[in-house]
């Protein structure tokens, strides 16, 4: 969201045993350096891209040329990973960019009001959607490649998802992260914190509600070709992207972290220093670990002559996936990819319940245990919000309970940005769910209702 400006110490005092210690404090101020007293919503809009023409996921060749006709026309700036282009940006702060699969992912810069982020992004898309049908390429609002499987897409040859897919894929509970690369598309908003006590809240509330989230959201039921028993397989998928690394505030976690919220941000520091590590870089050229040692061990006692510095727990943490991320900012992660209506519905949800007293939240929710989440996202994947919580009530229940709360605290103008939401709840259908009632069962079927 906030762009993370960082300023660099020698690379002798970084690297140097003797003349420097990366510390906890260091960390700790990284997460303070850049906070404004300010309310600004960011949003990350990932779709996945077919090939009309083939009926299977559209090559790099052609989405490389999408990226650089819209370069051009724009006149942003192309990104380069070695010589391969990745994406593109301009000087504000947006940009377009490659997931490993070829998922085109739309970055915005962080707003105030939710007209803004429509009017910017909507020129972006409708820019690319035009390009892109000249190539034959349409870009999907859909949770997961609705055909390929992983052994049909090529990963994008960007040095990072190299090292992830040579790692990743073998470690515990990795086993569907090649899954997650090359096939899943989401949506993340972004929100601001303004202080320890405000980060407290927002991370822990948003944990509490993620699996009713991820449930309402729900629109990845077809894959491989065929209707599945889960409603959202991208958020399954990212439940085996490895231990502790997307699940990494599990049960006995979660009464550490949130016990007083003035340790809140040393305690998520120390869950993250637990993660094993990917990767560093060093004069432009990537190092692989590879899971050989977390990062308090790097910190403590290096790794190969190599010690750590504040840009390598930046990098590190982002290879972290928990569906709320803590940064500069708050990270939203965990929702299935849809229209961009419905894109802007969730981040005016997210905005209505920022604007609400924390306290009374925790009050009204206060029968969502937190020791349950897990168990309520796994039920989330297969039943959308078919599932209970208690004997009183639904996970359509929470998420509408959520909604009027959210809806209260938005202007008249911005209330109707949630019109797409409201209709999955007023008639208890979740995007999943309507087209499994519409008999669309293989990616043909899909392709020609989406488009």
């Amino acid at each position: 969201m906030q762009n993370l400006t960082i300023e660099k110490k020698p690379t002798e005092i970084n690297n140097s045993p003797k003349n420097y210690r990366l510390t906890i404090s260091d960390i700790e101020k990284f997460y303070f350096s850049n906070v404004k007293n300010s309310n600004l919503f960011g949003i990350e809009y990932e779709r996945i891209s077919f090939d009309k023409k083939t009926r299977s996921v559209a090559s790099y060749d052609k989405i490389s040329k999408v990226i650089r006709n819209f370069s051009e026309i724009l006149k942003w700036e192309l990104i380069y990973d070695s010589d391969i282009v990745i994406g593109a940006k301009d000087n504000e702060g947006n940009s377009i960019s490659l997931e490993p699969g070829c998922q085109l992912e739309l970055s915005l810069k962080p707003f105030e009001n939710i007209v803004d982020i429509q009017s910017k992004a909507e020129m972006i898309l409708n820019l690319l959607d035009k390009i892109a049908d000249v190539y034959d390429v349409v870009f999907l609002g859909y949770g997961i490649n609705p055909k390929n499987s992983v052994n049909e897409i090529d990963i994008l040859q960007k040095n990072r998802y190299k090292i992830m897919n040579d790692y990743l894929p073998f470690c515990e509970k990795g086993e569907l992260c090649q899954k997650m690369m090359r096939q899943t598309a989401g949506i993340q908003i972004n929100i601001d914190y303004k202080n320890i006590f405000d980060a407290y809240n927002k991370v822990l509330f948003f944990n509490l509600i993620m699996p009713f989230m991820t449930g309402l959201s729900s629109n990845s039921p077809i894959e491989k070709d065929c209707l599945t028993d889960k409603k959202t397989n991208r958020a399954y998928a990212w439940l085996y992207t490895g231990k502790n690394r997307c699940n990494l505030f599990y049960k006995d976690v979660f009464k550490s972290l949130f016990f007083k919220h003035k340790n809140f941000i040393r305690n998520y520091i120390k869950q993250v220093l637990k993660v094993p590590m990917v990767y560093i870089v060093r004069d432009g050229k990537d190092i692989p670990i590879l899971g050989k040692i977390d990062f308090a061990t790097f910190m403590n006692f290096g790794y190969k002559g190599y010690f750590a510095n504040i840009d390598d727990y930046v990098l590190h943490q982002s290879l972290c996936f928990p569906d709320v991320r803590l940064k500069q900012y708050i990270e939203i992660r965990n929702h299935d990819s849809s229209d961009f209506d419905t894109a802007l519905a969730i981040c005016a949800f997210y905005k209505g319940l920022c604007c609400c007293d924390f306290y009374e939240l925790f009050n009204i929710f206060k029968f969502l245990k937190i020791e349950k989440i897990d168990f309520y996202s796994m039920l989330a994947t297969t039943y959308g919000l078919d599932f209970r919580v208690n004997a009183q009530y639904s996970g359509w229940d929470v998420a509408f309970k959520l909604f009027n709360i959210a809806r209260k605290n938005l202007s008249s103008k911005e209330r109707l940005y949630l019109k797409s939401l409201f209709e999955i709840l007023i008639n208890r259908k979740t995007k999943a769910d309507i087209l499994i009632e519409y008999g669309i069962n293989n990616s043909d079927n899909l392709l020609e209702y989406l488009s």
